[in-house]
């Protein structure tokens, strides 16, 4: 293993205290605009859980790339293997999904590779071996987004 990348607590914290604030304003404005919703309990449990989860979403990120291959959970892929890169919008960012040739596939948020300068590099090179000398299909928001050029034989 060459990097390896987790959020940090403090990134994590600071996501689930985000989300307990938007969850509780979210209920006020239904609730318009009344605070009567604080004294049932209840509701304190779905705000709390809300950022829990959130906060458990930051911190089950984990990351790992050696000079061949990324790691991500438990699902793997070889880099210079790639059969298939797809960048697609997720909710508010861009997620990967890359598919080897032995039909193994990952799906990793670009942020979270990209945090890491080196391990961007690595993943980065691979990708762009696999486009260009692999001819591994891509969509077009791979080569607007990360600037990984097409092949000759690819344009016009």
């Amino acid at each position: 293993m060459l990097e390896w990348y987790r959020h940090s607590q403090r990134s994590a914290i600071t996501g689930g205290v985000i989300a307990f604030v938007i969850i509780a304003l979210g209920i006020t404005v239904a609730q318009g605009f009344s605070l009567a919703w604080m004294q049932f309990w209840p509701v304190w449990l779905v705000v709390v859980a809300g950022a829990f989860v959130v906060y458990g979403s930051f911190r089950s990120v984990e990351a790992a790339v050696g000079a061949e291959w990324l790691k991500v959970g438990r699902a793997w892929v070889r880099l210079y293997e790639l059969t298939e890169i797809k960048a697609r919008h997720r909710s508010n960012a861009i997620h990967l999904d890359l598919t080897d040739s032995s039909g193994r596939k990952v799906m990793v948020k670009s942020d979270d590779i990209q945090e890491d300068r080196d391990m961007w590099d690595l993943v980065y090179n691979g990708i762009l071996h696999s486009v260009i000398t692999g001819g591994a299909k891509t969509n077009n928001l791979v080569h607007s987004a990360f600037q990984v050029p097409r092949p000759q034989s690819r344009k016009g």
